[in-house]
């Protein structure tokens, strides 16, 4: 057991298949157990070919999570960060087993949608409750709700539009228009009340005022 802090952060995500050959059984995972039709399978490899053979998801939040503690261990703030997925390796219930391994009693769990929605945040706690359950413990889990207006989320976006307008001739600047666009949620989602499309205007309005 590694002698250390007793609190982690966990970064939660979707997931994604690190090969052609593991995107099928992704894709039954993402569905609940379901087989995936052949062509819809066939589809999605294509898009995963086009860039590269797999995502880089995983690659980039687990830079995430090393900047991340670097940045808190230069705070004095002595964490763990880790990783964990939804639908692919590093499941959740992998990553628990590990920080429950480590020795660690609280937990702050911090999706990476900004934006809460009751099928991305809310799937994440409650696959990360199910996890606990499933090993038979019981962590003390505080969980970021939504980050979607927090201002360097909303200067990160300003800045990365902005290069991109940087890379543009300089005398058609001025006839781009910036297009924000967000995952699509069923329709009784929508009229459950999900806070998710509120929240998206809000990070796009946001930008949009840094921008000018």
């Amino acid at each position: 057991m590694r002698t250390g802090p007793v609190i982690g952060v966990l970064l939660m995500a979707h997931g994604s298949p690190d090969s052609l050959d593991e995107i099928e059984p992704f894709l039954q995972h993402v569905r609940g157990g379901r087989p995936t039709p052949q062509t819809l399978v066939e589809e999605i490899r294509e898009r995963y070919r086009l860039i590269g053979g797999c995502s880089p998801l995983l690659a980039l939040t687990q830079a995430q999570a090393r900047a991340l503690e670097e940045r808190l261990h230069a705070e004095g703030l002595q964490v763990h960060v880790y990783v964990g997925m939804r639908h692919w390796h590093p499941f959740l219930k992998e990553t628990l087993t590990g920080m429950v391994a480590d020795g660690l009693r609280r937990v702050i769990a911090i999706s990476l949608a900004p934006q809460y929605s009751q099928l991305s945040v809310g799937a994440y706690q409650r696959a990360l409750q199910a996890a606990q359950t499933e090993l038979g413990v019981r962590l003390d889990v505080t969980s970021v709700e939504s980050w979607h207006d927090h201002p360097l989320l909303l200067q990160a976006f300003a800045e990365m539009v902005q290069d991109a307008f940087a890379r543009l001739p300089a005398d058609g600047r001025t006839q781009v228009s910036v297009i924000f666009t967000a995952h699509s949620l069923p329709a009784r989602v929508l009229t459950e009340g999900d806070p998710d499309p509120h929240e998206v205007e809000r990070t796009a309005a946001g930008v949009a005022r840094l921008l000018g």
